[in-house]
């Protein structure tokens, strides 16, 4: 397993802080990459306020991203 830095969104209200993330072992399905941007949209925001439906906190917003391919 890897880890990543990320930001993650610790309760509806406060601001995203800078954490740790452990990634599983990219299976034969998966397609690995090296995220080079990422991006945060309105819907990101909705989702962590939990506007949308319950939320599993902690929780990394975003799906927005542009990277290589790497596997």
């Amino acid at each position: 397993m890897s880890t990543v830095s990320a930001y993650a969104a610790t309760s509806a209200t406060d601001p995203l802080t800078k954490t740790t993330v452990t990634r599983r072992d990219v299976v034969r399905a998966d397609v690995a990459f090296d995220i080079h941007f990422a991006g945060i949209c309105h819907s990101d925001l909705h989702t962590v306020r939990g506007e949308w439906g319950p939320v599993d906190y902690p929780m990394v917003p975003g799906h927005e991203i542009a990277g290589l391919v790497t596997e």
